[in-house]
């Protein structure tokens, strides 16, 4: 990524010595890095969380902002992914209640066929999820009734006939990220590029890091090292030890902000072919749209016009009530999916995360691919594998806010 793509540092000066060693060295503070400080914190592990930008500001802030079994599961027929994920969105409602809302979304149905299996489909979603700490009660699931779903306009004048409503967690990624990591005692290396590694006993010994608030440099030593580096992982690679090997396939999508649109309440999931599902979710006083997906080379890509064409023609096919694109685009935004790589298309590419043990550095762990909703299990087993150590509170622990003091949540 070019250097003006990354925010530019702060001008307070970072406190941290210049020489350092820890037991465990992150690179990347995205949701798997920071979900890393923090059970490699509750295992009692010393470690150290390095970004060359800042905590949660890279793919992890342009995510469906959504903590979900993954209803499209459904359709593929991948269960136990699903499964997985319905568990974890319980996990962080109970560890992150004041960064999660429970909602209910309608996924509309153009005919009786299609609504008979949305119910029994989402009635499965459901009751596999039916663990949902915090859910309020005044939100139902299930059937929509008629005359509920003709009153908000997205109701009216398209294909749809009804809808019906299943549970999913809403959040928000960026702030969840920075709580996971104010819930750790890593020592926070923000805005360091990272410039030259040392060798030493078969692995990774120490890492020469340059501060970018004032060109200063540190040398950062540890036992053990682990790259969550998302959709630039394949590139660092291949700058800091020259492989050539793809491990990723990148996957970007965009959103699209709106004014808030009176009568749309309830956030909308919609079908779409291959596999893909057109939100249109009220939020934060706006109304976001999304996603289309292409394959891209890099994890900081522009948005292409086709792009925005396409999603304003799905929003016209499926919701033409509504004047799209008489209506300002407030924000804009395009999130990278990092894929582990394989054949086809992108969309038939599985959202699983795989953790490489390093062929050349036996002390190095590489994150590859991964999903918001599973990143804390996944991070659960590594530290466990890293430190042979299991923690039962990693489920129950409550996250600490992220507000420059990490103020314990009483």
């Amino acid at each position: 990524m070019p250097e003006s793509a990354w925010p530019a540092p702060p001008a307070n000066a970072c406190s941290a010595a210049m020489d350092l060693q820890v037991e465990v060295a992150i690179l990347g503070a995205g949701i798997h890095g920071a979900a890393l400080a923090r059970e490699l914190t509750l295992r009692g592990v010393s470690c150290a969380l390095v970004d060359k930008g800042e905590v949660g500001g890279g793919t992890s802030q342009w995510s469906s902002q959504l903590l979900h079994g993954g209803i499209r599961y459904m359709l593929t027929g991948d269960i136990r992914q699903m499964r997985e994920g319905l568990a974890e969105r319980a996990t962080w409602a109970r560890i992150a209640p004041h960064r999660c809302r429970w909602e209910a979304f309608w996924m509309p149905h153009r005919g009786w066929i299609e609504g008979l299996s949305h119910r029994v489909g989402i009635g499965l979603y459901d009751h596999w999820g039916a663990e949902r700490p915090g859910w309020p009660a005044e939100l139902s699931l299930g059937h929509i009734p008629k005359e509920a779903f003709l009153t908000d306009p997205r109701g009216v004048l398209g294909p749809f006939r009804g809808a019906t409503a299943y549970a999913d967690l809403m959040t928000w990624d960026r702030e969840l990220t920075r709580d996971l990591a104010a819930s750790s005692d890593a020592i926070v290396l923000d805005f360091h590029e990272p410039e030259a590694f040392e060798e030493g006993g078969g692995g990774l010994r120490a890492l020469r890091l340059r501060d970018r608030r004032d060109g200063s440099a540190r040398r950062l030593a540890a036992r053990r090292w682990v790259f969550a580096l998302g959709p630039w992982t394949d590139g660092a690679m291949a700058q800091w030890f020259g492989e050539s090997r793809k491990r990723l396939r990148l996957s970007a999508g965009i959103h699209l902000w709106f004014d808030a649109v009176p009568g749309c309440e309830r956030p909308w999931a919609i079908r779409r072919p291959k596999g893909r599902i057109l939100f249109v979710i009220p939020r934060d006083g706006m109304l976001q749209v999304g996603t289309t997906e292409r394959e891209v080379e890099d994890g900081c890509v522009p948005i292409l016009e086709a792009e925005r064409e396409e999603l304003f023609g799905a929003l016209e096919s499926n919701l033409p009530s509504l004047p799209w694109r008489q209506m300002p685009v407030r924000a804009e935004e395009l999130g990278v999916r990092p894929l582990v790589a394989g054949g086809g298309a992108t969309t038939h590419l599985s959202r699983e995360a795989v953790l490489e043990r390093h062929s050349r550095f036996p002390n190095l762990t590489l994150v590859l691919g991964g999903k918001l909703t599973t990143a804390r299990a996944l991070m659960d087993r590594l530290a466990t594998d890293l430190t042979g150590l299991r923690c039962e509170t990693s489920t129950t622990a409550l996250l600490r806010l992220w507000d420059g003091q990490a103020a314990q949540i009483r």
